[in-house]
């Protein structure tokens, strides 16, 4: 399989506010990180042309680009009507003499209106030359506007970032109805969406695009090579649209890093990883669903469409719990439709109960909580925050009890932006592993789990959350050691894919991405393992085993 020709058409650099001292933000971050993920090019933006004066910091971006030929100026613009910025005219000749192909417009954090006047010139500009246009989403406000602008300006490529698995039903009507409209997915993570797309016959709108050196590179990658589509569309998405809309600018080679390890190859022919991969955090809807309520659309949520995607992964377990019980608070639906899923579920696969102290009392909870786990699948136990309801209140007492007397873990999505509620339970009750969902969210939220974690044996860490966030991976590892650090992947809310590449792009030891993907979660299960049948537990090698565990 030829590898396509990766060119990111979302690169940020450059200093930005309230950054964690570990976040990965300068030029030389991204080129190590290209050279890592096998990134051919990019378009590179600059937080200084955002930040401070738009023409110079421009201008300096260039120079600092100058030495790499497979990097590419995105300049920040603005209108020149209080004479901070270059005429019309004269900003098109500066463009042409270095070579400016793509713009960025800021409107709200600069401060100037796309609908004055005195913005049409600059507006009409980049419309006749078919300048390529990147648009932040932070950068407008109601969809309506987006939709406006695109209706004033149907001739304009417009590419927006930055939009939300949460906004499909905003975007996608946006895409069919705006040819000019163009998206990448760095946190429109959708679940299936390439597939979808393309079908949907709008493969030329879709580029690759990373928000590196936030987030990974390799996560989003990993959403392309994965991608059931034809190869065709995939080096479409990947380089071929960018270049096209760019006017023919493009890398001038393929680079591969020679050093990948055996994952890392998998990953980028989209084959299944060679290790198992359990994935301990999915959700999943009913059978033949799209809609999860809310605002969350989830193309095929249910196990004929998750299951499929899973197997293409290399996925040989995990542990699911329902949407419309946790995120919907009818928890005695969700654990039905869990146990229903079980019912057809291939081997490896188990279920998480949940109940809510706040619509049933202590004395239904009584009754519930051995009638839920009188199934031997539901040896997990998931509160959740719309519960309203802090983990450690003495409403869960019976639950927590419960659990640490049969050796239950529990999988834990904080109602508090610290970790005291974790850090009273994991003391009271020593018998459950009690999973921290998120943990990858931003340094400082690691920084959160990574005390608590050196404090109590029986906390981990699971990593999934939209931001893939560049290196975070590494550093719960560097400070809270291998053996308690989890993957899970959040699916169908998200698609799995972005979740997958960020932790088989890291840059932990082939050792400790195995300990990450597979053998922590078997550490997790191994004192309720008996419990679990047997078609319910995942087949691993015993190589794969926990040292010291003996799951046989």
């Amino acid at each position: 399989m030829t590898d396509p020709c990766y060119f990111d058409a979302c690169i940020l650099a450059g200093p930005r506010t309230r950054k964690h001292p570990a976040l990965p933000w300068r030029l030389e971050d991204v080129l190590a990180e290209m050279d890592h993920c096998s990134i051919s090019g990019g378009l590179v933006r600059s937080t200084t042309t955002i930040s401070y004066d738009l023409l110079s910091e421009n201008l300096r971006l260039c120079r600092q680009l100058s030495g790499h030929d497979h990097l590419f100026p995105v300049w920040n613009a603005m209108p020149a009507a209080t004479g901070e910025f270059p005429e019309t005219t004269a900003l098109h000749g500066l463009m042409r003499e270095h070579d400016i192909r793509a713009l960025t417009l800021n409107p709200r954090t600069n401060g100037w209106d796309w609908e004055a006047d005195h913005s049409q010139e600059l507006l009409s500009l980049i419309e006749a030359e078919q300048i390529l246009t990147l648009l932040p989403r932070q950068e407008f406000g109601g969809w309506r506007e987006l939709d406006l602008f695109l209706e004033r300006h149907p001739r304009l490529p417009l590419l927006l970032m930055g939009a939300t698995w949460s906004e499909q039903r905003y975007l996608l009507p946006l895409l069919t109805k705006h040819r000019n409209l163009h998206i990448t997915f760095d946190h429109f993570q959708i679940h299936y969406g390439l597939e979808h797309l393309v079908a949907q016959g709008q493969v030329d709108q879709l580029l690759y695009g990373s928000n590196a050196p936030a987030m990974s590179m390799g996560a989003h990658r990993a959403y392309v090579d994965y991608a059931d589509i034809p190869p065709a569309a995939r080096e479409q998405i990947a380089g071929g649209n960018l270049s096209r809309l760019l006017k023919g600018q493009r890398p001038p080679r393929v680079r591969l890093n020679g050093d990948e390890d055996e994952l890392m190859r998998a990953a980028r022919a989209g084959e299944p990883l060679p290790v198992p991969v359990i994935d301990m955090h999915m959700h999943i809807l009913d059978d033949g669903l799209d809609c999860a309520g809310g605002a969350y659309r989830m193309e095929r949520g249910g196990p004929s469409g998750v299951f499929p995607l899973l197997e293409r992964l290399g996925c040989v377990g995990g542990g699911f719990m329902s949407w419309n019980g946790t995120v919907g608070v009818d928890c005695v639906a969700g654990n039905a439709t869990v146990a229903g899923v079980m019912d057809v579920a291939p081997s490896g696969y188990w279920a998480l109960a949940s109940i809510d102290p706040t619509h049933y009392s202590q004395e239904e909870m009584e009754r519930m909580i051995p009638q839920m786990h009188a199934d031997p699948r539901f040896i997990g136990m998931k509160p959740y925050v719309h519960y309203g309801v802090e983990y450690n209140h003495p409403s869960y007492d019976i639950w927590w009890e419960y659990g640490n007397a049969r050796s239950y873990y529990a999988l834990m999505h904080r109602t508090r932006n610290d970790y005291r509620e974790i850090d009273i339970l994991a003391g009271k009750y020593p018998d459950v592993r009690w999973v921290v969902a998120h943990c990858g969210a931003s340094y400082e939220v690691a920084d959160g789990v990574i005390e608590c974690m050196n404090k109590h044996p029986n906390v981990y860490a699971e990593i999934t959350l939209t931001p893939v966030t560049l290196g975070v991976i590494d550093y719960i590892v560097e400070h809270a050691g291998p053996d308690r650090i989890l993957y899970g992947s959040d699916l169908p809310m998200r698609d799995p894919r972005q979740q997958l590449g960020w932790a088989v792009y890291s840059r932990l030891s082939l050792e400790n991405k195995v300990k990450l993907l597979c053998t922590n979660a078997l550490r997790v299960l191994a004192p309720c393992w008996a419990r679990l049948p047997a078609h319910h537990r995942p087949k691993v090698a015993s190589r794969y085993w926990p040292e010291g565990i003996d799951l046989g």
